[in-house]
């Protein structure tokens, strides 16, 4: 057994641990707590080996000898050769034919999966190649904390510093599902008096023990921090000193223009921008390459008229009055009405803001999706604004970062192809203007031409049809595509659309670099060589490899160190002195320190120029003229992104990441998918009531786009109007006889189906997928609730103190299938009696899936002085009993692609032979079935057979007792 340290990449959070090797397989996984964020391992993380050692895995590379409208893609294996080769030639065809924005990149999020491991030199080769596309689905998931907040601040929403923080604030985000190392830090700020405010529609996990929960309806976000701000503005709890020095605040807005005013408008010998002096009552220039002189005696309100040089006396107003304006009519009761939070509690959450000495907050897709994310975005980084606590201790603070030398920027993309990606037009400055596209614009150009065809396509492990709205349009398009390369561990339902499918391998199986771990300053220091834990699996490859591969063979090798993955690292790594062979010596990782100050933007160089924030006016943009300047509103404000309300649909729709599993990901791992079976909608307890839904019942969810099914949860915290639905549901789990969910037909549950994108962000492209409009239909029950009356219809001894009884509803009604190896609860009284104690439970025997069945049968073992066991004995036709629905977790495979092993003891064998009666009757996938026995004195009538793969097994009795196909082993 040998442990080797490393780290998770799963997710954002990175968490340290260390791995457990035992012959060459990954056997186990635990925390480092050496390491700056190995404090705990997620569910997720801890599931690595069965991630390693999956039998679905892909192992090789395959080619479709189908035509993409046919469901079977029928693979042949080829060799990797073979497969870069035609790759390459295809790709550089179409780039010669079509030009390089003819071919577009589909990327899954580096965020929540292990393409963090890649995603650098991905981005290189896309650049490099000359594509403007890659879609990343960016515009539903990080764009707006780390793009649209810059329209504020200049950057992407820095850290939160909740390690020291006196308030964190969580908007829209849960770490304890998405950032265990930030959930880690918030339990250690909460246990030294740290208080925690949440916004979220449901009662999230990180919400449960919050000080404040600010139960904020979907969408209604902005109106939320404008609201808040507002109390902050009318009370002057705000950082005042901070909004003038270091906002553009005081900076004048022209009436007639809405563009700031310059100096050199008013006397061409001047530069910057101008205020309002209260000291001096007259105009004066504002430099803001320099720090604020006398920032106290800015004029943050009124009127202005000022003397310009071309166009005579222009009424102007501080920004600071424009932004207030903005957050006026958010009056308590106004921000009640919209976002479903009491004016009480937006009072004590103003109050919370305004008396913590630090803030800090992060959010993220809760913000993000939705048709009005931008300005929500705006509008709680412009509240952030006023606590004056970015870059400060506690705050959001700018880490510094190792200076390792970059290889992927945007800049690699020549300005011309720049101007070619899709939905620039549209979004100029949005996600486009990086090169990230939507998936609509991607369909509209594979299937319209619109501006111009997309005809081939690479996608690196993502899976738009489960992450992008309409999955039909996505499955049409990814068909109409002349050439579409898929890489990914697992198949998927976006990978069966492939010309050619690579395999790619897990985490565990390559090396990978790491220089900084983000949760703070130790974090940051962290530069470690992950190291390879376990050999490839199959023939899978790195991301990494596959890209260095295929830039060789398009003619970009010397822009990929020749195919050289180790010397790209070790130019990555020169600026900070290490090479690879020596982080290789150190496997858990080196500390480089980092110099650190905070409030940098207030820093000066030897000629006096502050550093200031990076944007257009070098202060945090409470006005932004840029937005402007495109057609958008300056100021942050709140629009309703629902549609107009339609009657078949009252309820507010959201949905929420299932913390078991990584968006779409790893519902086929039996320890995960055990602890979430299936997908699920939370739904209020009033709603419940009125349409008619039980906790568990499968219900209808449906939309204008289209309908999905889903088993409710009833959650007693939420407003009553607002439905909670999961997603990325599709993946069956063979091991635990769980279904998987068709992600096209309104009999599946991919949420997707439910949203469309005809309503987006003006800026972003964000579709309303977090702020819909639904209903919520009962479907009938499978089985009952509580206990319910049969009949004993059928009793006959079988072997040695076993009796088989078969039980019949006494309603007569149908009493539904089960799975393989699921029990009853069953409880005896007497004849026309009803009681429910004391009852045991029993596996169900028979077939699991009939279409006539009418009963269920059941074995029961006499035991000496049980009472249940001794009624069972006792019942004849027409006794009555109480049965529970079929339940229980212990379900064995009918249809999977592996031999199943069964190990019985006596009256054990009950499940198994139900499962083996199952397969005559109604068939199943299973290529082997091999049943031990083990019985008290002797095989007891067992017959010594195999069933194997085609074969139905014979004739089996429908209880224990009987002949039995078996490999039998008397005990």
């Amino acid at each position: 057994m040998v442990e080797k340290q490393g780290y998770c990449t799963l997710c954002r959070s990175r968490c340290g641990a260390v791995y457990t090797v035992e012959g060459g397989a990954l056997t186990g996984v635990r925390p480092d707590p050496g390491h700056p964020t190995g404090a705990a391992l997620c569910p997720k993380g801890r599931a690595a080996p069965e991630i390693v050692h999956s039998p679905d895995r892909l192992t090789r590379p395959l080619r479709r000898t189908t035509p993409k409208s046919d469901p079977d893609p029928k693979w042949e294996p080829i060799g990797w050769d073979e497969a870069l080769a035609e790759i390459a030639e295809r790709l550089g065809r179409t780039k010669a034919r079509h030009g390089a924005e003819a071919v577009a990149f589909a990327v899954t999020s580096p965020s929540g999966t292990a393409l963090s491991d890649s995603i650098d030199w991905i981005e290189r080769f896309v650049r490099l190649f000359g594509s403007p596309n890659i879609c990343y689905s960016t515009e539903v998931c990080n764009w707006h904390k780390d793009w649209a907040h810059a329209f504020t601040f200049g950057c992407a929403l820095p850290t939160a510093d909740f390690a020291a923080t006196d308030l964190a604030v969580l908007w829209g985000h849960n770490p304890a599902k998405t950032w265990l190392a930030q959930s880690a830090a918030l339990a250690d700020a909460r246990a030294r008096g740290a208080r925690v405010a949440v916004v979220d529609p449901r009662r999230s996990t990180s919400a449960r023990d919050a000080d404040h929960w600010l139960r904020v309806r979907p969408g209604s976000d902005a109106a939320l921090a404008l609201g808040t701000a507002r109390l902050l503005l009318e009370r002057g709890a705000y950082d005042d000193a901070f909004v003038r020095a270091w906002t553009n605040a005081p900076l004048l807005v022209r009436r007639d223009t809405g563009r700031f005013l310059r100096a050199e408008e008013v006397d061409p010998a001047l530069t910057g921008h101008v205020v309002q002096d209260v000291v001096t009552g007259s105009w004066r220039p504002y430099d803001t390459r320099f720090p604020a002189h006398r920032p106290e005696d800015f004029a943050l309100d009124g009127t202005y008229r000022v003397a310009t040089v071309d166009d005579g006396p222009v009424d102007c107003v501080p920004a600071f009055r424009l932004y207030r304006d903005a957050c006026a009519p958010w009056t308590p009761e106004a921000t009640a009405r919209a976002t479903g939070v009491t004016a009480a509690e937006l009072a004590a959450f103003a109050d919370a803001l305004a008396s913590a000495r630090s803030v800090s907050y992060h959010a993220w897709t809760g913000v993000g999706q939705h048709a009005n994310a931008t300005q929500t975005e705006r509008a709680v980084a412009t509240l952030y604004a006023l606590t004056g606590s970015f870059d400060a201790p506690g705050g959001n603070v700018v880490w510094p970062r190792q200076p390792l030398a970059p290889v992927t920027s945007v800049g690699q993309l020549a300005p011309g192809q720049r101007a070619k990606a899709l939905g620039l037009a549209e979004h100029p400055v949005g996600p486009p203007a990086q090169g990230w596209v939507s998936g609509r614009d991607l369909c509209r150009a594979v299937l319209d031409g619109d501006p111009y065809p997309v005809r081939a396509l690479v996608g690196f492990g993502s899976n738009l049809v489960l992450s992008q709205p309409d999955p039909a349009r996505t499955a049409e398009a990814l068909r109409a595509l002349d050439f579409y390369v898929h890489l990914d561990l697992f198949p998927n339902p976006t990978s069966q659309f492939a010309d050619i499918l690579l395999p790619v391998n897990s985490p565990w199986e390559h090396e990978a670099l790491r220089a900084g771990f983000e949760i703070g300053l130790r974090a940051q220091e962290q530069v470690q060589l992950r190291q390879r834990m376990v050999e490839p699996v199959g023939e899978s490859r790195s991301d990494t490899e596959v890209v260095f591969d295929l830039a060789r063979r398009l003619g970009m090798g010397a822009d990929f160190f020749d195919g050289d993955v180790v010397a790209g690292w070790n130019h990555q790594l020169a600026p900070v002195g290490l090479t690879v062979e020596e982080l290789r010596g150190h496997p858990g990782g080196v500390r480089l320190p980092l110099a650190h100050t905070y409030r940098k933007y207030a820093r000066t160089d030897e000629d006096g120029y502050v550093t200031g924030f990076g944007t257009p006016t070098r202060r945090v943009e409470l006005y932004s003229e840029q937005l402007a300047a495109h057609g958008y509103s300056p100021v942050p404000e709140h629009t309703d992104p629902h549609r107009a309300p339609d009657a078949r649909f009252p309820l507010r729709l959201t949905c929420a990441k299932n913390g078991y599993f990584c968006h779409s990901q790893h519902r086929g791992l039996t320890s995960l998918r055990r602890r979430s079976p299936d997908p699920t909608v939370d739904v209020s307890a009033g709603l419940a009531r009125l349409r008619g839904v039980e906790d568990g019942q499968w219900v209808e969810l449906s939309t204008r786009s289209g309908a999905v099914r889903m088993r409710a949860r009833i959650d007693p915290d939420l407003h009553e109007d607002v439905v909670v639905a999961e997603y990325g549901w599709w993946q069956d789990a063979p091991a635990l006889g769980l279904p998987g969910h068709d992600p096209f037909g309104e009999g599946g549950s991919n949420y997707n189906l439910l949203v469309d994108d005809e309503i987006r962000d003006p800026v972003s492209g964000s579709v309303p997928m977090r702020s819909g409009a639904c209903d919520v239909r009962a479907l009938p029950l499978a089985h009952w609730r509580d206990s319910k009356e049969f009949v004993v219809t059928g009793a006959r001894p079988e072997g040695a103190d076993v009796v088989a009884l078969t039980l019949e509803p006494a309603d007569g009604s149908a009493p539904g299938d089960f799975r393989p190896g699921q029990h009853v609860g069953v409880s005896f009284t007497g004849p026309g009696a009803r009681g429910t104690d004391p009852a045991r439970s029993y596996s169900l025997t028979g077939p699991a899936r009939d279409t006539a069945r009418t009963g269920y049968g059941i074995a029961v073992r006499r035991v000496p002085g049980g009472e249940v066991s001794g009624r069972a004995h006792a019942a004849t036709p027409g006794s009555r009993a109480w049965l529970t629905a079929p339940s229980g977790p212990f379900v064995i495979p009918t249809d999977t692609g592996l031999p199943v092993v069964l190990l019985a003891a006596g009256v054990g064998i009950t499940p198994f032979l139900g499962y083996l009666e199952t397969l005559a009757h109604s068939g199943g996938s299973v290529p082997e079935v091999v049943l031990h026995h083990g019985s008290r004195g002797g095989c007891r009538g067992c017959g010594c057979t195999r069933t194997t793969a085609g074969a139905a097994p014979p004739t089996v009795p429908p209880t224990a007792g009987g002949s039995v196909p078996s490999t039998s082993t008397p005990g």
